[in-house]
């Protein structure tokens, strides 16, 4: 008998959880929603004291952009809580010492939501990821966990009518570690690709 181990497991289950998720946006139900998703990813240590100093002005804001998410949605009402399955493209750059990779994947990220307000929910969950790409000028970079790795979020969404703000803050739990090559393939070391992203995102419900 093989056995897969815990990781590849919980990716499995987390797909099935992401498909059933997805089924129920194509069924008629009250509180059916979905839509597309825009925003943009800044650059942040990812920890919530922070972000006062951290984005304290406009400028500091439009600064801090280093990449974009777009993709689409489904909205599905639970009395006070909602589902909410999401698929999308983001793109971003991340910092590890001086060194600055360019990152590109795929994400789906699936929220568990409550109303705190009437236009004002808190969300949570997990976020399956496949990297695309990583880039930067001095280096060849090389996975070495493979290119699905887990994440996990959380945020917070203003509800307007059909229009949808919100603020998440997203990060790995699952290793996913890269070696650096030089342009002449030497062993430059190792590094945890394993980035805390914020972002900013816009979202409109048909």
């Amino acid at each position: 008998m093989i056995h897969l181990p815990i990781e590849t497991n919980f990716m499995k289950n987390y797909l099935i959880l992401l498909l059933v998720s997805l089924a129920l946006t194509t069924v008629e139900a009250q509180g059916l929603k979905y839509g597309i998703k825009a925003g943009l990813n800044l650059n942040s240590t990812g920890e919530i004291a922070n972000l006062k100093t951290e984005l304290s002005s406009l400028e500091d804001a439009k600064g801090a952009v280093s990449g974009f998410n777009i993709g689409f949605f489904g909205h599905v009402e639970l009395a006070m809580l909602y589902v909410r399955p999401e698929i999308h493209f983001s793109k971003f750059e991340t910092s590890f010492d001086a060194l600055t990779v360019g990152k590109s994947r795929l994400e789906a990220p699936v929220s568990l939501g409550f109303k705190l307000l009437p236009i004002v929910s808190a969300f949570a969950g997990p976020t399956y990821r496949y990297e695309l790409s990583k880039d930067n000028n001095d280096y060849s970079i090389e996975s070495l966990k493979g290119d699905s790795t887990l994440g996990v979020h959380l945020g917070a969404r203003v509800h307007l009518g059909k229009l949808g703000i919100d603020a998440r803050i997203e990060r790995g739990v699952s290793e996913n570690e890269a070696r650096l090559l030089t342009k002449n393939n030497i062993d430059a070391g190792v590094i945890d690709t394993r980035a805390t992203v914020l972002s900013l995102g816009l979202s409109y419900s048909f």
